[in-house]
């Protein structure tokens, strides 16, 4: 419990630095999230202290490396944090989420129009009846988001509309009804009115500056949503991949001697991988945003036929005929205000999905491509001045990680995705990643799958197994980036609180009381001796004591009777002649 304690203060203590130093409006259940997983890290956390005990120095050095992080934008770990943050907390990822809050919102706006369309007396002037109608107008536009409610020529087609659906003595009628039946009728009236107004601005003479057509704008916005996410994909990838490439040119590792081969040092190297597991992060978290926009794109294209179906529908109910009846036409209406709905609300999707992209885009701003490319150039230059390579086998690099103990989870990695980069390279190098090509499942009893740069790698894991995901183990738990990349940190997280959690005791006090005795129980069972005359039960008494009276205890009589020793008594069967 102290080293729980402990951390908890420690985010107290940032949270008031944060307000009293800097004055920034910080988020405390991201700093909590931030000092519970930097703990845990080998290079920057606590591990190399008691927790339980931890000297002021050490906890004082880890307060400010946290400061100066959150405040540097080029800092990587704080970066990747920031980015499994915003994935974390972005709600908006899922469809569903979405349409529920614009819904929510859009009917809080809503309601005040409703409630002043409901409140019209039953006995309505001519001046209210008019009043009563501009409302419904814009209560329609507003409801299925046909424009701005503003635009008189949008409120004239939507007139011109209600009227072919509603008439004066209607209208009337419609403040006689009951105020639940007149909200039920609205509802109705508005789809179908909404319906009449999308279908006449579907045809090539719509007005299409003043009545917004939905489908252009989902082109549109399909079209910049498609070629951005393309861009920033490609610029991560190309710059992952221009991180990884310069720290291959450094190292060299050899599965048949078991040596790892380097000129420049490992630590180095290391801040060179930072930023690979910058883009690393970065490309995954774009991946998963450009997957659900592919989601919603597919449900848009079938949403699109089913509108192109509607507008066909309609069209060929209207040219079969002249007159037509309200109960066959009206319904093909009301379904294509829903197609429309379901439109604004994939489109509502994709400018969430979009707000994200650029949240995420903002947290790597271009001096982190610059530090990379500097820190590449030095690299390289350092390579050249150091004559003499340094050669370290891999029981030596597997040696060194067991000085520090971890309590992550082994079958937690079961739920990571670290099939992408070579496991042994991130166990020998202590947190280097560089691409897989080929995959292994080393353990038959769970299913992890780990990657491996080529079949020797594997070969080598599979024979050395023990002491190989020991200490992949503790370099994967021990190192903040490589939790955050493989979305480790939720499964140390909820470790570390449940460590701390009281084990409930095995007694527990009750409350309780007797049961109360009724004496006088008139269920149907007990009905038997019930009587409401007292004098009964006078008699019920008197012959119950006679009885008693009348009982003898002569031992003479018991044994006459044959009851005296019943229990040891046995008659012998009758024997047949």
């Amino acid at each position: 419990m102290p080293r729980h304690k402990i951390l908890i203060d420690i985010t107290q203590r940032l949270m008031r630095r944060f307000e009293e130093e800097r004055d920034l409006d910080v988020e405390e259940e991201f700093i909590a999230y931030v000092v519970h997983l930097l703990a845990r890290d080998i290079r920057r956390g606590l591990l190399k202290c008691d927790l339980n005990k931890p000297r002021s120095c050490e906890v004082n050095r880890f307060i400010d490396g946290i400061i100066k992080d959150y405040m540097d934008p080029t800092d990587p770990t704080m970066t990747m944090m920031k980015m499994s943050w915003i994935m974390k907390k972005g709600k908006t990822i899922d469809l569903k989420y979405v349409k529920e809050q614009y819904e929510e919102k859009f009917q809080e706006e809503l309601d005040i129009l409703i409630e002043d369309i409901l409140q019209h007396p039953e006995t309505c002037s001519k001046l209210q009846l008019d009043q009563l109608f501009s409302k419904m107008q814009v209560f329609i536009v507003a409801c299925y988001n046909l424009g701005s409610p503003k635009n008189h020529v949008l409120l004239k087609l939507t007139a011109q509309a209600l009227n072919s659906v509603i008439g004066r003595s209607d209208l009337q009628n419609y403040v006689l009804k009951k105020k639940y039946h007149r909200m039920e009728y609205l509802k109705r009236l508005a789809a179908t009115v909404g319906g009449i107004v999308i279908f006449n601005n579907d045809t090539p003479e719509g007005d299409r500056q003043n009545v917004r057509y939905v489908i252009e704008d989902l082109d549109m916005a399909q079209t910049n949503t498609e070629e951005a996410f393309n861009t920033a994909l490609q610029q991560a990838s190309k710059m992952r991949t221009f991180c990884q490439m310069a720290v291959n040119e450094n190292i060299k590792i050899d599965a048949n001697d078991m040596t790892l081969t380097h000129r420049v040092p490992l630590e180095g190297l290391q801040r060179l991988n930072q930023f690979s597991l910058i883009y690393a992060m970065f490309y995954r978290c774009l991946n998963t945003l450009h997957l659900s926009y592919e989601n919603t794109k597919y449900l848009v294209n079938v949403e699109q036929k089913r509108y192109q179906c509607v507008i066909a529908k309609i069209n060929d109910t209207l040219s079969m005929r002249t007159a037509i009846e309200s109960e066959l036409i009206f319904p093909h209406f009301v379904y294509l205000s829903q197609v429309w709905t379901n439109l604004n609300n994939f489109l509502n999707h994709i400018v969430e999905l979009n707000k994200l992209r650029e949240h995420l885009e903002s947290l790597i701003p271009l001096e982190i491509k610059s530090l990379a490319e500097s820190t590449v150039a030095e690299i390289q230059a350092k390579r050249q001045r150091i004559k003499s390579d340094n050669v370290v086998s891999f029981d030596e690099r597997m040696a060194a990680l067991k000085v520090h103990q971890t309590d992550g989870n082994f079958c937690s990695l079961a739920r990571a995705d670290i099939n992408e980069f070579c496991a042994l390279t991130l166990t020998i190098t202590n947190g280097l990643i560089l691409p897989a090509h080929v995959q292994r499942k080393l353990c038959m009893n769970l299913n992890i799958s780990f990657g491996f740069r080529d079949h020797r790698f594997a070969r080598y894991a599979e024979l050395r197994f023990e002491p190989f995901i020991e200490a992949f183990r503790k370099v994967i738990f021990q190192n903040a980036n490589l939790a955050l990349l493989f979305h480790l940190d939720e499964e140390l997280l909820r470790q570390e609180l449940s460590d701390f959690v009281e084990v409930p005791s095995k007694q527990i006090d009750f409350c309780g009381q007797t049961e109360m005795v009724v004496t006088n129980d008139l269920s149907v069972p007990n009905w038997i001796n019930v009587t409401w005359n007292v004098w009964d039960y006078h008699r019920e008494t008197i012959h119950l004591a006679d009885i008693r009276k009348k009982q003898t205890r002569d031992s003479q009589t018991k044994v006459n009777y044959g009851q005296r020793n019943a229990q040891n008594q046995a008659d012998s069967p009758r024997r047949e002649m």
